[in-house]
C-alpha cells in the first residue's frame, strides 16, 4: 500500500477538517494511517499491481492517442512539398510560396479560431465530449483531404482540420492532470507531450516509403493514415472516466467520488487520500463558484491569476521560440558537407534524432517528480543557450568555409540544443499550463497555450527565413538573448509545484 504527503498548515480550514477526522482515534502504528502528515492510501505503490491504477492508465491510452495526431501532422505538411504528384493533384506550382505557406499555416489558422470555442465547450459539456466532437471535426476534414483535387479546397480542410484538433489537444492534458492519481500526474503529462515526436516519426517514415508510389496514392497514402487516430480514439474515450472536477462543478458529486474512489483507492470509501482529495476538489470549485470569476476577464482579477497569465504566456513563449524551429535550417546543409548526401542517409539521420527527442523527453518525464519543475526548467534553458551560442559559432565558421569540422560541430549542436528542450521544455510545458491553473482557469489554460504556441509557430514560418536571408548567421544572436531572458526569468519567476495536488497549488499563489 502507498501513502501521500499533505501539508497540514496549508490546508484550508475544510480540508483540514477531512485530514483531522481521518487520523480521528488512530493511534500513529495504525495500519491505516502514517504520521506526520501521511495519508493512507489502498492503492499499490506499482501501478500494473494495483486493479485500480490498472484499469485507469489502460482507459487513458485513449487519451495518449492525441499527441500522435499532432506530430504527425507536423511532419506531414512538410513531407508532402517533397512529392511532385501533391502539386500536380492540387494544381499548385512548387513556386507559388505564398499559395503553399497558406496551406501549411491553414492548419494553424483554424486552431487559433477554434481556441476560445474549446475552453467553453470543455467547461460546459464536458472534456470527453469537446475530445469527441474534435475527433468527429478532424475525420471529416482528413476525408476531405483524401478526396480533394483542388488547392482553395485543401486550403479549407486544412483550416477545419485545425479546429478538431483544437478541441482535442487543449482538451487531453486537462483530462489527464485532473483524473491521474497525485502519484502519477507528472509522469503521464509529461509522457503525453512526449509522444508528439512518435507521430512525427510515423509520418517522416511513412512518407519516405510513400515517394516509391507513382501516381496520386504517393500523397493520399500519407494523408489517409491520418484518419487512424480519431478513428481509433472517438469509440475508447467513452470508457475513460469523466473529470471529477468537472463533475463536481456540475454538482454531480456522487459520480465524482465514485471515481475517485474506484480507481485512486480500489473501492475503499474510506481511504484516507481519497477523502483529503475529495474534499479539497469540493471546496476548490466552491470558492470558484462563489466568486463567480469564470470569463476570460478572470486572468486579471488578483495577483495570482495576474502572475498564473504571466506564467502560461512565457511558458509558451519558451517552448515555442526559444530556437527550436531555427537551429534546424543549416542542418541539411551539414549534413551533406559531413558527407551524408544521400537522401535515405539524411532521412535515416532525421528519423534518429526524432527517436533520439522520444526517449530523452520520456526521461524528463520521468524526473520531474524526482528534481522538481525549476530544475528541469533551469537545465533546459542553460543546456540550450550553450548549444545556441555553440551554433552560433559553428555556423559563422560553416557560412565563411564550409568546411567538414564545422559541419561535425552543427550536427553535434543540433543533438545538444534538443537534448537541452526535451528534458525540461518538452514534457513540462503542458503539465505547469495545468497544474498552476484553478479548475476555472484550467481548459482557458490550454486553450491559450495552444492559441499562442500556433500563432509562434506561424509568425516563425514566415519571419524565420527573411530575417536568415538578411542578417546571415547573426539572427543566432536574437535566439541567445532570449535565452539568456528565459532563464533569468525561470530562475525568480516560476515556482516549485513539487509534491503538491493540483488544489493544494493555489497556496503557492497565496491564495
Amino acid at each position: 500500500m502507498a501513502s501521500a504527503t499533505f501539508t497540514e498548515s496549508r490546508m484550508a480550514p475544510g480540508v483540514r477538517d477531512a485530514f483531522n477526522e481521518c487520523h480521528e482515534d488512530k493511534t500513529s502504528d495504525s495500519p491505516h494511517t502514517l504520521a506526520n502528515g501521511r495519508l493512507f492510501n489502498s492503492s499499490g505503490v506499482w501501478w500494473w499491481q494495483d486493479a485500480g491504477l490498472r484499469s485507469l492508465n489502460l482507459r487513458l491510452l485513449a487519451v495518449f492517442i492525441s499527441p500522435l495526431m499532432i506530430g504527425y501532422d507536423g511532419t506531414l505538411i512538410g513531407s508532402l512539398l517533397t512529392m511532385p504528384h501533391w502539386y500536380q493533384d492540387l494544381g499548385v506550382s512548387p513556386k507559388d510560396g505564398s499559395l503553399i505557406g497558406l496551406m501549411g499555416a491553414g492548419y494553424s489558422f483554424g486552431a487559433m479560431i477554434a481556441f476560445p470555442l474549446s475552453s467553453w465547450i470543455a467547461d460546459t459539456c464536458g472534456r470527453r465530449v469537446m475530445i469527441m466532437l474534435g475527433d468527429v471535426i478532424m475525420i471529416a476534414a482528413v476525408i476531405g483531404q483524401i478526396f480533394c483535387f483542388d488547392a482553395r479546397l485543401y486550403v479549407l480542410t486544412r483550416f477545419i482540420l485545425g479546429i478538431g484538433s483544437m478541441f482535442v489537444i487543449a482538451s487531453c492534458p486537462v483530462l489527464l492532470t485532473e483524473l491521474a492519481h497525485p502519484r502519477q500526474r507528472s509522469f503521464l503529462v509529461g509522457g503525453y507531450a512526449s509522444l508528439f515526436f512518435v507521430g512525427s516519426v510515423i509520418a517522416a517514415w511513412v512518407s519516405f516509403g510513400s515517394l516509391h508510389i507513382r501516381g496520386q496514392w504517393s500523397w493520399r497514402i500519407s494523408t489517409l493514415l491520418q484518419l487512424f487516430p480519431p478513428v481509433i480514439q472517438l469509440p475508447f474515450i467513452l470508457v475513460v472516466p469523466e473529470s471529477p472536477r468537472w463533475l463536481v462543478s456540475h454538482n454531480r458529486h456522487n459520480e465524482a467520488k465514485d471515481i475517485l474512489i474506484k480507481y485512486h483507492a480500489n473501492s475503499q470509501p474510506d481511504d484516507e487520500l481519497v477523502i483529503v482529495q475529495y474534499a479539497e476538489i469540493c471546496q476548490a470549485i466552491e470558492l470558484d463558484h462563489q466568486s463567480q470569476s469564470a470569463s476570460w476577464m478572470s486572468w486579471l482579477r488578483g495577483p495570482g491569476n495576474r502572475r498564473r497569465l504571466l506564467l502560461v504566456v512565457f511558458c509558451t513563449i519558451f517552448g515555442s521560440w526559444s530556437g527550436n524551429g531555427i537551429i534546424t535550417f543549416y542542418f541539411s546543409l551539414a549534413l551533406k558537407q559531413v558527407g551524408i548526401t544521400e537522401p535515405a542517409q539524411q532521412t535515416g539521420i532525421n528519423g534518429g534524432l526524432q527517436i533520439f527527442n522520444l526517449l530523452i523527453a520520456l526521461l524528463g518525464a520521468s524526473l520531474v517528480d524526482r528534481l522538481g519543475r525549476r530544475v528541469l526548467f533551469l537545465s533546459s534553458g542553460v543546456i540550450m543557450l550553450l548549444a545556441m551560442v555553440g551554433f552560433t559559432v559553428a555556423t559563422e565558421q560553416f557560412t565563411q568555409e564550409a568546411r567538414s569540422a564545422s559541419g561535425k560541430s552543427l550536427v553535434a549542436m543540433v543533438f545538444l540544443f534538443q537534448f537541452g528542450s526535451d528534458i525540461g521544455f518538452t514534457p513540462l510545458t503542458p503539465l505547469y499550463t495545468a497544474e498552476i491553473c484553478p479548475y476555472h482557469l484550467r481548459a482557458k489554460a490550454m486553450a491559450l497555450h495552444y492559441l499562442l504556441m500556433y500563432a509562434f509557430g506561424a509568425a516563425g514560418q514566415y519571419a524565420n527565413p527573411v530575417a536568415l536571408q538578411t542578417m546571415g548567421w547573426r539572427y543566432y544572436l536574437v535566439y541567445v538573448g532570449i535565452l539568456v531572458f528565459e532563464v533569468v526569468f525561470t530562475y525568480f519567476l516560476f515556482p516549485e509545484t513539487k509534491g503538491h495536488t493540483i488544489e493544494e497549488i493555489s497556496y503557492i499563489f497565496h491564495e
